[in-house]
């Protein structure tokens, strides 16, 4: 999202941060309303289209959302949703991604309240790493022929292991994928948003071996320093790296691996 939109997304998270009283012990039934309602936007361009339509009072659009939804969800998420039809949007759309984020959102802060975000977390990566790895299961759950509930079960059979807000993440993450976002993309997302969560960001680091524990504790005291937060590492072995390693830190990649420098070798050889 652009500029514009990103603030009005975070005012919103603001405002649904103060009600998080209100909501405790249910966040995950008002996840599900804020998907649905997503779902419904989705579906319905026009509505959108008219929620966004910043020509509009934001009153207008206000009371437009209390005419379409008064009755059918949660006063909470109609609030939540009245507030969003008052900001102004950048691009189309836009407050459908919003619903997104703070649905994912809600889950999380339900993981957060029962001290299971940090397993989360590491659930969400496990099932990355899985989902990578396993290619049938990953082309089956993102198979648009299948019905979405029914790949959503599936992923919920899969991965029973993992805790309810795990779970739920990667139930939604098999639906999103219906609008287009893959399903490495929405893991990612809510990986970086449990991780905004708990107050530290994810360094991804992929080696041929694993990391003892002083590289790691090495690489993680660097990695503090350049980016002026804590930092949680999650390594994946990759035998195609030769050696060395690659770090991707939200959008920066840091690759110091053998197979990098051999394939920049031969790139400068043949030019």
């Amino acid at each position: 999202m652009r500029s514009g939109s990103e603030a009005a997304l975070t005012r919103a998270r603001d405002r649904w941060d103060g009600l998080t009283s209100q909501i405790a012990g249910d966040e995950l039934d008002i996840a599900q309303a804020i998907f649905s309602i997503a779902d419904i936007l989705g579906e319905n361009p026009a509505i959108v289209a008219a929620l966004e339509d910043s020509s509009r009072p934001a009153d207008a659009r206000a009371n437009l959302v209390v005419n379409l939804f008064s009755g059918k969800t949660r006063g909470v998420v109609i609030d939540l949703l009245t507030g969003l039809a008052r900001e102004r949007w950048s691009e189309s759309g836009d407050i459908v991604v919003s619903l997104e984020y703070l649905g994912a959102y809600t889950v999380l802060l339900g993981a957060r309240r029962e001290d299971e975000l940090s397993r989360v977390e590491e659930e969400l990566y496990v099932s990355l790493r899985t989902l990578r790895a396993e290619r049938g299961l990953r082309l089956t759950l993102s198979d648009r022929h299948y019905p979405a509930p029914a790949r959503a079960q599936l992923a919920e059979q899969v991965f029973a292991g993992c805790v309810v807000y795990t779970q739920r993440l990667l139930m939604r993450a098999v639906i999103r994928t219906v609008r287009g976002w893959t399903l490495a993309q929405s893991l990612t997302r809510y990986l970086d948003l449990a991780a905004e969560l708990d107050r530290h960001i994810v360094a991804s680091v992929t080696s041929a071996v694993p990391l003892t524990r002083a590289q790691e504790d090495r690489l993680r005291s660097i990695l503090t320093r350049t980016y002026n937060k804590n930092v949680t590492i999650h390594v994946t072995l990759d035998p195609a790296v030769i050696g060395g390693i690659r770090v991707h830190v939200g959008d920066d990649v840091i690759d110091g691996t053998l197979a990098n420098r051999i394939s920049a070798l031969r790139k400068n050889f043949t030019n």
